[in-house]
């Protein structure tokens, strides 16, 4: 376990798609919103910990320096900059974002949760550019296990969060049990889907058979999901599009953009395989992101 590099490429996809959905709620949402002056500081539940809150030192006042120094560290996590830096950096500013704003969603935990277990894979990361690949030489040479034990955490932690979900739905609503929850969900006046989706899902939701397949179906796919943790790679990797899928619909249906980003975020740590990783080191040697001379060592990483 100490020498086994850990999936390097999937983690910089995952930390990308976490930064994205942070630049999204910062980008297309003022501080006005975000930020409510009159809590400002108030509901702390440990003060200790507000010395890691970036927020602290700005004070209301500078929010717009605030944002600027967030955004700068979101962009340069997505441009790959230095993982071990901006690794540590980006959980800082998801802490700071939930600790401080007023109106957050699940994603922004999820967000806080995955930055900070992925600052051991980050310290581990040699890299100038988390988009390069790791030489074979410094891979041999380094010492992964604290990676490694990080990146189980987060696979543990993932199969848990679905397995909550999928659970929760059943003792926690009675819509869930008789078929009828996504009928409700999707019809809500607030949180439903939006008006240019109604010639597709209106007569989908009258169908009685498409409401229960929805409904129980989505209960189904987050159990298998929470059991993928057991699964042999072939198999979790065979699930990592449609659950990618699965939350590009509630994305879409809902209005939970930045949400879609931090579970996809999870679920690249959650789902990734060797074999995947082989595939997107490819990819990145034919953008001449590497080198094309070690393009034979990737056909051969693709094909494990």
């Amino acid at each position: 376990m100490a020498t086994r590099k850990p999936f390097f490429l999937f983690a910089s996809l995952a930390r990308t798609s976490l930064a994205i959905g942070t630049l999204i709620t910062l980008l297309l949402s003022s501080p006005d919103i975000l930020f409510d002056e009159l809590t400002f500081g108030k509901t702390s539940f440990n003060p200790a910990l507000e010395y890691l809150n970036i927020f602290t030192y700005f004070g209301f006042a500078h929010m717009t320096a605030y944002y600027g120094v967030c955004i700068i560290v979101l962009l340069a996590v997505v441009s790959g900059f230095y993982p071990r830096v901006t690794g540590i950096l980006h959980w800082l500013v998801s802490f700071s974002i939930f600790r401080s704003a007023q109106i957050l969603e699940g994603g922004d935990q999820i967000t806080v949760i995955m930055t900070l277990l992925l600052i051991p894979i980050t310290l581990a990361d040699s890299r100038t550019n988390h988009w390069q690949l790791l030489t074979a030489q410094v891979a041999q040479q380094a010492n992964y296990f604290v990676a490694n034990v990080s990146w189980a955490v987060i696979r543990l932690q993932m199969a848990v969060l679905y397995l909550q979900a999928s659970v929760e739905k059943v003792y926690k609503l009675q819509e869930w049990k008789n078929g009828t929850a996504i009928y409700y969900f999707l019809n809500d006046p607030v949180f439903g889907y939006p008006d240019w989706l109604e010639q597709l899902m209106a007569p989908l939701l009258t169908n009685a058979y498409v409401v229960s397949g929805l409904s129980w179906g989505t209960i189904l796919f987050e159990i298998i999901l929470a059991g993928a943790i057991f699964m042999r790679p072939k198999l979790r990797a065979k699930l990592l599009l449609p659950a990618i899928g699965f939350h590009c619909f509630i994305a879409v249906a809902f209005g939970l953009v930045s949400f879609f980003f931090a579970m996809t975020g999870g679920l690249l740590l959650f789902l990734s395989t060797k074999k995947i990783e082989g595939k997107i080191a490819q990819a990145l040697a034919k953008r001449k992101v590497v080198a094309p001379d070690r393009a034979p060592a990737l056909q051969q990483m693709a094909a494990a």
